[in-house]
């Protein structure tokens, strides 16, 4: 039973470390709602926005596809992707904050 509770551990501590890597790899999932083009932003159906970087890399029904080509409605998987935030007039980059302590 030991053994058990520690693999349990395990995949919970990699399952965390596998979803933070994601966040800070600024990948993200949904549907296009809109798009700045002038910006290279994609706004998500989540509210989730990402800007396109060069080593960007967006999915469409299983095939990589240029930023240009995509459309709203688009179902996307985005991959190296700059999470952004619009404040101001201009977008910011959106840097994954810690979780709370726990006490």
């Amino acid at each position: 039973m030991r053994i058990r509770g520690i693999l349990i551990l395990a995949v919970a501590l990699a399952l965390t470390f596998t979803s933070v890597l994601a966040v800070q790899a600024g990948e993200g999932k949904g549907k296009v709602v809109r798009l700045d083009s002038a910006a290279n932003v994609v706004i998500l159906d989540d509210g989730s926005m990402y800007r396109m970087a060069p080593d960007t890399v967006i999915i469409v029904e299983e095939k990589p596809v240029k930023f240009e080509a995509l459309k709203p409605g688009a179902a996307v998987v985005i991959r190296s992707g700059e999470a952004v935030q619009f404040q101001d007039g201009q977008y910011i980059i959106v840097t994954p904050s810690a979780s709370p302590a726990t006490k």
